[in-house]
């Protein structure tokens, strides 16, 4: 029972995570302009937090829980194509690519403070994020709502379905 708590606990947090990052960096992105540039540098640093506090957790956090940091490998790929069974290994390289993306952002964001020249490539950066966000979204779309309407769709057209309901 403990260990399930743990896990709900664990998901849960997880959630609250990407709320604050989600949010922060949603902020941070439409509030670009120089007319609300102190919120946008609120927003980017609080997504800089972010990252840290999940890095963090992420190295601490012990192995079957889901905070822990992901570990992309080809040894997993080949497992999982193997048996489809457990977490597809695209979740691990979307987590990795998320957190090494928005990070890139909010990291080049904090040194285009001190250092201008940093403006154009955190700004390139801000814009390249968001096909790995978008990528992210509907990959996890997909994982846990689309192939349940997929198979419904299927299912439907199947030949043969309306004669076997005769």
């Amino acid at each position: 029972m403990a260990g399930h708590q743990t896990s709900r606990l664990h998901l849960t947090l997880l959630k609250a995570w990407h709320a604050w990052l989600a949010g922060a960096f949603l902020v941070a992105y439409v509030t670009a302009g120089e007319d609300a540039y102190a919120i946008h540098q609120f927003a980017g640093y609080a997504v800089l937090a972010a990252i840290a506090v999940r890095v963090v957790a992420g190295l601490l956090i012990p192995a079957p829980s889901p905070l822990r940091l992901p570990h992309p490998s080809w040894r997993a790929t080949r497992d999982w194509l193997a048996t489809r069974r457990g977490r597809h290994p695209l979740f691990a390289l979307f987590a990795a690519a998320l957190l090494a993306v928005v990070g890139l952002v909010a990291g080049s964001g904090a040194l285009a403070d001190g250092t201008p020249w940093f403006e154009d490539p955190h700004e390139a950066i801000a814009e390249a994020s968001l096909w790995v966000i978008a990528g992210h979204v509907a990959f996890v779309t997909y994982m846990y709502a689309g192939k349940k309407w997929l198979k419904q769709i299927t299912d439907r057209s199947a030949p043969g379905r309306h004669e076997r309901a005769l």
